[in-house]
């Protein structure tokens, strides 16, 4: 039957949910920490950089409410589906109210899920623009785009809607790959992470150091580390006008991100060789890292992917540069 092998494609689309929108907005945590309370905090990756960064811009912050119901929605969907096509397989048919309920429930959420996609693509700040672009680099890992994502998920909608009336389904729209998408769902070793599978992760909640280590007796490494979480959340605080800098300015600026990047792997590597980072919260980030089909290496490698996007970007804006494009006051400490 045609609806089953379209119920086939949920696991391959509803991942939207999983990665590109909801897993990198709440994993951001309270900024403008003290030095004390950001020793203290759930990093979230072995190294707290990209959407692992513990300093939260103000736009991060005002999209957690949509994000927080496409957390509970997407779910939802995986178990409604489930149900659905489990009443095809058995030979039954589903009860037309439910698929009509399940089909108006999606749609709603899709329409969501699109306009919070676009407010990440339009927004000035950088750490949403970072999560929309590492979004893009990891979908494109799969051969796909977001629009063709938001577009398949609207086309089930459709589907399930055609099947409740008993319609023909509606033919998939442009662009939309109905054969590669079956064979990404059919093939669990290529496809991506499930959200069920994101759902059953355990939360971070260890921390790399519980401030007791004896390396931060010394004046030194508690100096080097307040430095360096105040640059950090500094430069987040900067990047809230990422979008007003011309191409120069935002190529200084990803220069700037970079350069920090380095300094916590270098604090890191130092307390790594003293095995002073607290196990439990390495193997939670490990576990976290595979829900998403991801290692450490991986997860670097989608990153640089994504500030190369963003260099890109830059570099197409415009033949024509004039100023810097930054604020006056603009340095981060080195």
């Amino acid at each position: 039957m045609w609806i089953a092998r379209i119920l086939c494609l949920f696991p391959f689309v509803v991942y939207a949910w999983s990665f590109a929108i909801v897993t990198p907005l709440r994993l951001g945590l309270l900024r403008g920490k003290t030095e004390r309370q950001c020793r203290l905090l759930p990093l979230f990756a072995l190294t707290p950089i990209g959407p692992f960064c513990p300093f939260r811009s103000e736009a991060a912050d005002e999209l957690d409410a949509p994000v927080e119901e496409l957390t509970v929605e997407g779910p939802q969907f995986a178990t409604a589906f489930s149900r659905i096509k489990l009443d095809l397989d058995l030979g039954n048919t589903p009860d037309k109210d439910q698929v009509l309920e399940a089909a108006d429930k999606l749609k709603r959420s899709v329409a969501k899920w699109e306009a919070t996609t676009n407010t990440m693509r339009n927004s000035c700040d950088f750490q949403i623009r970072e999560f929309a672009k590492l979004a893009e680099a990891h979908i494109a890992k799969y051969g796909e785009s977001i629009d063709n994502v938001v577009a398949g998920l609207k086309w089930q909608a459709d589907c399930l809607r055609a099947m409740a009336n008993q319609d023909a389904p509606p033919p998939p729209p442009p662009g939309l790959d109905l054969g590669k998408m079956l064979a990404a769902a059919q093939n669990q070793g290529s496809s991506p992470p499930s959200m069920v599978g994101l759902s059953a992760a355990e939360r971070i909640t260890a921390t790399p150091f519980s401030g007791d280590e004896p390396a931060f007796e010394s004046p030194t490494v508690k100096e080097e580390f307040e430095s360096l979480c105040q640059d950090h959340n500094n430069l987040i605080q900067l990047g809230a006008q990422y979008g007003k800098f011309d191409p120069v300015g935002k190529l200084y600026f990803l220069d700037e991100i970079e350069k920090i990047e380095e300094r916590w792997d270098i604090f890191f590597a130092r307390f790594s060789l003293m095995k002073a980072i607290n196990p439990k919260y390495v193997r939670q980030c490990n576990e976290f890292l595979k829900s998403m089909k991801m290692d450490e290496k991986d997860y670097r490698k989608l990153l640089k992917q994504c500030h190369d996007l963003l260099r890109q970007e830059a570099d197409r804006e415009g033949n024509t540069i004039g100023g810097n494009g930054l604020p006056p006051d603009s340095s981060t400490k080195s």
